[in-house]
């Protein structure tokens, strides 16, 4: 009788003296994992069909500027031209960093964009990036007033004389906004420019604009399919 026992208990995987009697299956088999499916797949958010900053007919490839806008760092480079297109790359801070790069014509039309993520010794695959209908925001605001002077200020170690503008707005409602701007020539305008140089600072309401650095030697952050 207890032979019987113990065969049920191998047929039936009851424990035996405190261990399981399983049958063994075929051992695992490792395999390679084809190249493609070990990229990071992203998907890629919609950019404007407008170009939303400076004029690129005034920019040369290789400058860049980085700011702050309301707590985001970005970086706009000029990392390359075709005809009289530039390629504009816009990238933000981070691990890992969205970077767009649209191919912007002298009229401020994107004519095409890509996205792709970089973060430290790595990148994601670059995909297309949808264009959707820009359009620039009304204002209804008239300019009451207009100051302008100089103001110094430190911008990565460097110290530059910039032109300050001051300039009073009044709404329909009759509230007042006022908006101050520095402006250098060494500046490049890729951000915004004027007839006094690039964008250092704006400050309008509670939102803020800050220049943290700028110069030339950009290189393209992405590698766009041809």
């Amino acid at each position: 009788m207890g032979i019987v026992r113990s065969l049920w208990g191998v047929l039936l995987g009851i424990p035996l003296g405190g261990c399981f009697l399983l049958p063994s299956g075929e051992s695992s088999k490792v395999e390679d994992v084809p190249e493609n499916l070990k990229q990071t797949r992203v998907v890629a958010p919609p950019v404007s069909d407008r170009h939303l900053y400076g004029d690129v007919a005034k920019l040369a490839v290789g400058q860049w500027a980085r700011y702050r806008e309301d707590g985001t760092v970005l970086t706009l480079s000029v990392v390359g031209k075709e005809a009289e297109s530039v390629w504009i790359e816009v990238a933000e801070e981070g691990d890992p960093g969205p970077v767009s790069a649209r191919l912007v014509m002298p009229e401020g039309v994107v004519k095409k964009a890509f996205y792709g993520e970089v973060s430290k010794g790595s990148k994601t695959v670059v995909v297309p990036q949808a264009l959707r209908q820009g359009t620039a925001p009304a204002s209804t605001a008239r300019e009451t007033s207009r100051e302008s002077g100089e103001e110094s200020c430190s911008v990565a170690g460097r110290t530059l004389a910039a032109r300050r503008i001051r300039v009073r707005f009044e709404d329909d409602e009759g509230r007042f906004v006022e908006e101050v701007t520095l402006w250098h020539p060494e500046v490049p305008p890729i951000y915004a420019g004027s007839d006094a140089g690039g964008l250092v600072r704006r400050k309008s309401g509670s939102r803020q604009v800050e220049l943290l650095d700028f110069g030339a030697g950009a290189r393209p952050l992405l590698e766009i399919p041809r």
